[in-house]
């Protein structure tokens, strides 16, 4: 199926809430900066095509993401810790066709990158626990 994704179908977008469950031991928080405390009324997450991967902190404030990838019905697909960075403020996306992925901003400036295999993978691959 990865060659069925490419960078162009992903897609930033600002969401104030999703529209299915949050996992337990996670929460939405984005913040208006790298060096910002301040929420922001919205939070970027990724479109890719009718999904949606949303970067969640967790509750206990690890510096990780919690990826939550949300299908149609906003039904939980799958999720991945990406250790590396919390508190979401932006989403970057680099590459062309099939090469590439996404960079997921956080506090400080400090990232998470997914290429098209992993987001992919989220996309196909039902959640184990």
């Amino acid at each position: 199926m990865l060659d069925m994704l490419t960078v162009e179908m992903l897609a930033m977008i600002m969401l104030p809430a999703p529209k299915g469950p949050i996992p337990p031991g996670m929460k939405v928080t984005s913040i208006q900066g790298p060096d910002s405390l301040q929420p922001m009324p919205a939070c970027p997450v990724l479109a890719v095509g009718g999904f949606t991967l949303w970067p969640m902190s967790y509750i206990d404030n690890r510096l990780s993401f919690g990826m939550v990838m949300y299908g149609l019905n906003w039904e939980i697909v799958n999720i991945v810790e990406k250790p590396g960075a919390r508190y979401i403020y932006n989403i970057t996306t680099t590459g062309t066709g099939i090469v590439g992925g996404a960079t997921f901003w956080g506090q400080a400036n400090q990232t998470v990158n997914m290429s098209l295999q992993e987001i992919c993978d989220m996309m196909c691959t039902p959640d184990a626990s």
